[in-house]
């Protein structure tokens, strides 16, 4: 097998590092290989300010906040005849939200994947157990260390239990001289050794073992505590050496100064090895449960150690059948008491030693490699069924309203939140209750969610466009949450997108009874049309004008306005468009699909070829513009995307993948548009991590969207216009699965619904993703 190791590795200083390096090694004693790289390359994660003198064996390096590398990644691993890749997780590794950089790896991946998981939360953040989740979905097998860890995994991750391989942590098989010599060469002899190593911060406990030694030293004036390790890189680069500072100045504060030896020296595994078999006690003062694998810990098992520990999750099961003795966490008291008792009974400890040197012998790394080359095996038979297969079908999230309700009060859908929760004083506005309008309108007419619910939340949000409307017919925007309007005239775009609630409820009334009000608010609106200057609200008023007409097709003069100002769109197109540049406008900037998405809907009213090529033609262009490299990536709004300079990346609004959503469906919906099935999954995936930084945008714990695409993550704030471009989005996509059956593209195969959503959903199914369609293509469209 050619196998790539993707990790920390040495000289690196940490446990991953050092893992990554012992685990390739007891793969190589298996192999009956003389080095690493006969049979391996390593590909080690290096910050920037990094610059490490690495072995041969490591052949590329990837930045953890460059996504660019990850793919170059992924291309490599392809297309050099590798078998398999084996990962080590741990969420500080790689870049993004929770780690979520790693994505762009590994969906890009065609070799069998294999796991290590060297973190598995009991309660993690909504985020670390997306990653996490996506990361088990795509490997065929996972390995941990711990029983309780792989409960984790199915209980907390629903991870399938025979995905899941439980290997103990190695440990290195290392010869040392006598226990008597190895306490003379470190100047132990005369001393009781307590012992504690691995690399140094706040989240070690320390300071519970200093605080237990008064009362140690007290009985055994000879005591020495020995803490051997440097400071965690990253507590130096943002600390300096305070905590290690912080650790002497107590013990000198407590009078056992001189009992404290702390060493800062990043040690050789023969060192470790010495120093646990030379030491009394070895003793691990975690001071919270949470951690699944402790590499120190198995080290101390392996070399036969003494161990006093808390009783944190891996300690509680390494150490069970009297292999070690557990204290409570943060108890000083309790853990200079077990230490005392142990002091003061040789036999006791001696057969604590036993026990933990007998066990070790089950850890040593040859071992623990021909495991894991078991599980290699498996994983690369499970690798066939799953290319076979296509990968399992990811489903579409469950249609949850929770923070549609959150954000509702009895004047309207509040503007913001703070995280999830609503922010009332930035009050409401016309835009996103003529949007959440729409959103009750599209699930009333499919039978989505609770109907009752829905109603009410209808009445309350045409209440507040027709409170919006003035006597003129134009709208006010914004309302403080006193319910005083801030301004006299709204904007053009507010306007357009309370008409499009208004007129999509009008064509399908949540109610019958509301339909009245429904049209005087829409007729009062529509006059001003013709004063509209941006071509977005132009846009808006084509589409209001389409469900208009779906309710009386037969209105001479909407059907007369309808083509006016259709004219006019392409006026815009007419006078923007040059050669690579098939646009509306001279730029680009929010909200891109609603043009052509605009002129894709008049073909359901008006047969006219020059609408349906510009429909056509700006679709092809905003596809080819925004899903590179099968990604969805929006236009950025820190600033407008001018013609031939370049293109801004976030932040990216959710608003603006809804409007792609709805554009692509459409154009699905038309005969010879196929290509944008494709480009409808690729565009709904950017809500569910498939962006430019992997990072989920929905929150099915909440119910929200996140805000906005940055270049470091999400914008964490859920508020109601990202909340509605996703469940307008979701709503869309599932619409379009139901009913594509009845309204084949052209050459389709027939399929079920069922079978539309699982291809729609299941990105490696499909066919390649396309960003053309023929403009050769029949004007008839397909009606709902």
């Amino acid at each position: 097998m050619k196998i790539a190791f993707l990790g920390n590795y040495p000289p690196k200083a940490c446990g991953i590092g050092t893992f990554t390096n012992s685990l390739a090694r007891a793969i190589l004693s298996n192999l009956k290989a003389t080095a690493i790289e006969e049979y391996a390359e390593i590909i080690a994660m290096e910050d920037p300010s990094d610059n490490h003198d690495y072995p041969v064996e490591v052949t590329r390096r990837i930045r953890p906040q460059v996504a660019k590398d990850y793919r170059d990644t992924a291309d490599y691993l392809n297309d050099n005849d590798f078998d398999l890749l084996v990962l080590q997780h741990e969420y500080g590794i790689f870049g993004g939200d929770d780690g979520a950089y790693v994505m762009h790896l590994l969906d890009k991946l065609r070799i069998p994947l294999i796991v290590t998981f060297h973190t598995v939360l009991k309660e993690p953040s909504f985020g670390q157990r997306n990653v996490l989740t996506r990361i088990a979905d795509r490997a065929q097998a996972v390995v941990v260390m711990t029983q309780l860890a792989s409960r984790l995994l199915q209980e907390v991750f629903s991870v399938s239990s025979e995905k899941i391989q439980v290997i103990e942590h190695g440990v290195p098989v290392i010869q040392s001289d006598d226990r008597d010599v190895l306490r003379e060469r470190l100047g132990w002899t005369d001393r009781r050794v307590l012992f504690t190593f691995g690399l140094l911060g706040r989240g070690k406990g320390i300071e519970t073992s200093i605080r237990a030694l008064p009362a140690i030293v007290k009985e055994y004036p000879n005591t020495l505590y020995v803490v051997l390790g440097k400071t965690h890189p990253h507590v130096v680069r943002d600390n300096g050496e305070e905590y290690r500072n912080y650790l002497q100045d107590l013990a000198r504060e407590l009078g056992v100064g001189d009992n404290l030896q702390m060493i800062s020296r990043f040690a050789s595994e023969q060192e470790l090895f010495d120093c646990l078999r030379a030491t009394d006690i070895y003793v691990v003062p975690y001071p919270n449960e949470a951690q699944i694998t402790s590499g120190t810990l198995a080290y101390a098992v392996g070399a036969g150690a003494g161990i006093v520990s808390t009783p944190f999750w891996h300690a509680s099961e390494l150490l069970q059948e009297g292999r070690g003795r557990l204290f409570p966490f943060h108890d000083s008291p309790a853990l200079s008491r077990t230490i005392l008792e142990l002091f003061g009974d040789d036999a006791a400890l001696r057969d604590m030693r036993q026990r933990a040197a007998a066990y070790g012998q089950s850890l040593l790394w040859p071992r623990i490699g021909k495991e894991y080359l078991q599980v290699f095996g498996r994983a690369r038979v499970s690798y066939k069924s799953y290319r076979s297969s296509g990968v399992p079908v990811t489903d579409l999230p469950e249609l949850k309203l929770d923070h549609l309700y959150r954000l509702t009060d009895d004047c309207g859908i509040l503007q913001h939140a703070k995280y999830a929760v609503p922010a009332r004083r930035e009050g409401y506005c016309l835009d996103d209750n003529g949007r959440a309008l729409l959103l009750v309108g599209m699930l009333l007419q499919r039978g989505m969610g609770d109907r009752d619910r829905l109603l009410a939340l209808s009445d309350t949000y045409l209440s507040y466009i027709y409170h919006a409307q003035k006597e003129s017919g134009t709208f006010r925007n914004f309302m403080s949450y006193e319910r005083r309007f801030l301004e006299d005239q709204g904007s053009e775009d507010s306007y357009g997108r309370a008409l499009w609630g208004v007129s999509y409820c009008l064509a399908h009334p949540p109610r019958p009874d509301q339909r009245p009000l429904l049209e005087e608010i829409f007729i009062r609106a529509i006059g001003h049309l013709d004063e509209m200057r941006s071509p977005r609200t132009v846009a808006y008023g084509v589409l209001s004008l389409t469900y208009y007409l779906d309710h009386k097709p037969s209105d001479e003069a909407m059907l007369n306005l309808l083509d006016r100002l259709c004219n006019r769109l392409l006026d815009h197109y007419g006078d923007s468009r040059r050669e690579g540049w098939d646009w509306f406008e001279n730029y680009l900037t929010y909200c891109n699909g609603i043009l052509p998405l605009a002129m894709f809907r008049a073909l359901r009213h008006i047969s006219k070829e020059a609408i349906r090529q510009a429909a056509v033609d700006s679709t092809n262009f905003l596809a080819s513009q925004t899903i590179i490299d099968g990604i969805l990536c929006p236009i950025g709004c820190e600033q407008p995307f001018l013609r031939e300079q370049e293109r801004p990346h976030y932040d990216q609004q959710p608003i603006d993948v809804m409007c792609k959503v709805l554009l692509f469906s459409e154009a699905c919906r038309h005969q010879g548009l196929q290509p944008h099935c494709d480009n409808l999954y690729v565009t709904f995936g950017w809500f569910t991590g498939q962006n430019e930084v992997k990072a989920t945008m929905y929150n099915p714990e909440t119910g929200g969207c996140y805000d906005g695409l940055m270049s470091g993550g999400a914008n964490h704030n859920q508020g109601a216009e990202s909340l509605l471009a996703y469940l307008i989005s979701r709503v869309e996509v599932e619409n379009f699965c139901r009913d594509r059956p009845a309204g084949r593209c052209e050459g389709d195969e027939e399929e079920d619904s069922e079978s539309a959503l699982r291809r729609l959903l299941n990105g490696f199914a499909m066919p390649e993703v396309r960003s053309g369609i023929s403009s050769d293509a029949p004007t008839e469209s397909v009606t709902e």
